[in-house]
């Protein structure tokens, strides 16, 4: 559900304030609020931030992917929920395990390359190679886990509103086409 209200679209999901609020929260807590309070809050804020809209992006990825050409759009609360389990698990295991975390670290320093060698080809610099991120095992930000209630929550609602709308439409004007 959009902000407005509105029916929903493909990818809606990512515009929700509180969607929004979790990646700008995301965002300076990496940058700017570790490297000038580093501690244990920090450490758990990116961890709620990106649990909060981590199953939003995908969800909001998979629309895009196989709902664009969807007749009547229709947000797949179900798809959400998969989203979800899956984040929290592979959030559990790069929590608990040095294996899965060396894994987490690799893949988002490869996500993260492309603008790293932008920046240093922009400024005539030798293009760096994929670094891992920093990444910390700790078993302590599983406490961080009931933050996957903030997208299950918005995708609740984002779902109800279609569904709403559908048992407000008689159903003849339902099945028949426009003329």
């Amino acid at each position: 559900m959009t902000s407005t209200g509105a029916k929903p679209s493909p990818a809606s999901g990512l515009l929700h304030p509180a969607v929004l609020v979790a990646v700008v929260l995301l965002v300076l807590n990496d940058h700017v609020f570790k490297a000038r309070w580093p501690s244990w809050w920090t450490g758990k804020l990116s961890d709620v931030a990106g649990l909060a809209m981590f199953p939003v992006l995908l969800q909001a990825l998979w629309e895009q992917a196989f709902q664009r050409r969807a007749r009547e759009f229709r947000p797949s609360f179900p798809m959400l929920v998969g989203a979800v389990v899956l984040t929290g698990l592979c959030f559990g295991a790069t929590k608990l395990s040095s294996d899965a975390g060396d894994a987490w670290r690799w893949a988002l320093g490869a996500l993260q390359w492309p603008f790293y060698a932008l920046r240093a080809g922009l400024a005539g610099a030798r293009i760096p190679a994929v670094r891992p991120t920093m990444h910390t095992v700790d078993v302590t930000d599983l406490l961080t886990l009931p933050s996957l209630c903030i997208p299950l929550w918005l995708g609740w609602r984002r779902a109800r509103v279609v569904r709403e709308e559908s048992a407000r439409i008689p159903a003849h004007e339902q099945s028949s086409p426009p003329p």
